[in-house]
């Protein structure tokens, strides 16, 4: 099939289909909780960080706010967002797979990164956004080097500018685009081979050193966690792109450093006026406020709070091993002999038919997953030696080809990024569609590898995530397969997602309870109980989320006197906190004190006052 308009549209169709029935299954209430209550708080008058703690930059508890305005104030508002974003990214999707592949297998591509994303965790997520503006961003950059015109630069910088207001980590992209740039300004200011090579200027030396910089940025990233998996995964795939860098500029012919400067401030220029635009629209209302440090503190101060109580491992670097025979069998069957590749056919295409047919469970289930995780570094490891020994070969591979792939892999290896420190499986699928564009990078630069195997290998992977992935939860993602149990409707008005039959039974008798006691529309839930303010549609007297945001130093008093003050007669004590440390003795005690009625409800207890 070569029209790849009709193939855009069966795979459109189709990706729909696949969220749309897992739009509204599955919630993580403190998740849910967060996103509605920011949003709801915005939509009444208060700005993020400056009124309350916003969990991360704020703009996405504008647009949710618009959601809430035109479609509701429920639960599923949010999801709908989600979908209809999820819908406009797919066609850019499919325009980056295009430029590596056929119509056919860039519609394979898209439906293959369709089922390790958004199905898997249908939340509505800051993560799902940057990655949607990570891909616009790519196909801006992509079009770019095919008109260079500056206005997809500038394209490019929105993207980064709105992944940044939806979360700080679209700062990955920023720095990933940069290094596209540097490696862009190289290729077009290169001599020909007649011409005389320049001595080694202060651009030369000024990019040593910014390079140098950037790989001891991502060390002192994960410093406090420094291990050997965590340097693999997120320290050597952004050196590896650092080196290919340094490599091209000390071995290549190149322009006086004053000329060199100037085009790269061309190609810089509109990127960072396109990030600087959003970025300054949604700084106005602080800096005509006089909050601008509010804003500052609750960017890139309060975050650094989440890095003591929000994290998770990853696997072991041993577990790498799960990939090599994958990655060394596709390598092979792109570098190899005819014969070679047909050897290689032979064996990897009946092995993965069979598991394909047995059952996705117990170890099995552990090796695919295994076979996924180190598959950034490994993608971006080989993408550099490759880049480089083209470089060396003098041009093996064309000019724009190499830019092309380094633009994915940068993008890859620095959103990938994202998975650090809370390392859990779910962190994965938010870059997975950037993992199936750098394959399909890579697996171009490498040559030909017989469509079969790739087809037996794509549907491979596809196969398990529609049997093994999809059906089950972010509870039990990459530990075991769990066909999950949220099958219950929240019959709430601010509700409409399916939970566990325990979840509707607790949040229903909850919100009834509160409803019942509350006055004024204002109780008090603590620790890390979001969820219950925005269903029970009661206000949050303090400007707390998540607890372990608030300044432990008094918080005690303060609680004390807000409590008293805004007249609450409920409160509602959360049992089984997700990351902060349950309530202070001497709270507790007084909290019974002064709402001396108490009933429980699931890991909730919920206290009044007459």
């Amino acid at each position: 099939m070569k029209r790849p308009w009709l193939v855009l549209g069966i795979v459109w169709a189709l990706s729909g289909l696949v969220v749309g029935r897992h739009l509204t299954r599955g919630w993580v209430p403190h998740d849910e909780g967060s996103l509605a209550q920011s949003a709801e708080r915005v939509l009444a008058g208060e700005l993020p960080h400056r009124d309350f703690d916003e969990p991360y930059t704020g703009g996405l508890s504008h647009l949710n706010a618009v959601a809430f305005r035109l479609l509701g104030t429920n639960l599923v508002s949010l999801r709908l967002v989600l979908l209809i974003c999820f819908l406009a990214w797919i066609p850019a999707l499919y325009y980056v797979a295009a430029q590596f592949t056929s119509p056919l297998g860039a519609g394979a591509a898209v439906m293959l990164s369709v089922v390790w994303s958004v199905p898997n965790y249908s939340a509505a997520v800051p993560s799902w956004y940057n990655l949607f503006l990570a891909v616009f961003g790519i196909a801006a950059l992509l079009r770019y080097l095919d008109t260079r015109q500056a206005r997809w630069l500038f394209a490019a910088g929105m993207c980064g500018g709105l992944s940044c207001l939806v979360k700080i980590v679209g700062l990955y992209y920023v720095a990933a685009v940069l290094l596209f740039l540097v490696f862009r300004e190289q290729c077009v200011s290169a001599a020909s081979p007649g011409e005389r090579r320049q001595a080694r200027g202060p651009y030369s030396w000024a990019l040593v050193v910014a390079l140098l910089g950037f790989v001891a940025l991502l060390g002192a990233l994960v410093r406090s966690r420094w291990d050997a998996a965590d340097v693999a995964h997120f320290v050597v795939p952004g050196a590896a792109l650092a080196a290919v860098l340094l490599r091209s500029e000390w071995t290549q012919p190149r322009g006086p450093s004053r000329e060199r400067f100037g085009a790269l401030g061309r190609l810089v220029a509109p990127f960072a006026l396109g990030v600087a635009v959003p970025v300054a629209w949604f700084a106005a209302p602080y800096i005509l406020s006089g909050s601008l440090a509010d804003l500052w503190r609750g960017v890139f101060v309060l975050p650094t709070r989440r890095l003591s109580v929000a994290t998770m491992p990853l696997w072991g670097l041993g577990t790498t091993v799960a990939a090599l025979p994958l990655v060394a069998a596709l390598a092979t069957a792109a570098r190899g002999s005819a014969p070679t590749r047909r050897i290689v056919a032979w064996l990897v295409v009946p092995a993965l038919t069979l598991l394909s047919a047995a059952s996705f469970a117990g170890d099995v289930y552990l090796a695919v997953w295994r076979s996924v995780r180190p598959l950034i570094p490994l993608l971006v490891l080989g993408g550099a030696l490759l880049l480089g020994s083209s470089a060396r070969a003098g041009g093996q591979l064309a000019p724009l080809r190499r830019q092309q792939v380094l633009l994915v892999l940068s993008v890859t290896a620095l959103c990938g990024l994202v998975q650090f420190p809370f390392s859990a499986p779910i962190y994965f699928c938010y870059v997975a569609p950037l993992v199936v564009l750098s394959a399909l990078a890579v697996c171009a630069a490498l040559g030909t590898i017989p469509p079969l195997l790739t087809a037996v290998v794509a549907g491979f992977y596809g196969l398990f995530a529609l049997r093994a992935v999809n059906p089950g939860f972010i509870y039990d993602m990459g530990i075991r397969y769990q066909r999950d149990d949220q099958v219950a409707l929240l019959a709430l008005d601010r509700g409409g997602l399916r939970v566990t039959p325990a979840d509707k039974r607790q949040y229903e008798s909850l919100v009834a309870a509160i409803r019942l006691h509350a006055r004024d529309g204002v109780v008090y839930a603590t620790p890390d109980c979001p969820e219950v303010y925005f269903l029970a549609g009661q206000h949050n007297p303090t400007r707390t989320i998540f607890d372990f945001f608030d300044d432990p130093v008094g918080r005690t008093g303060r609680l004390m006197r807000v409590i008293e003050e805004r007249h609450v007669n409920v409160v509602i004590l959360n049992r089984d906190p997700s990351f902060s440390r349950p309530p202070a003795p001497a709270f507790e005690t007084w909290l019974a004190a002064r709402f001396p009625h108490a009933m429980p409800i699931g890991r909730f207890d919920v206290r009044w006052a007459e």
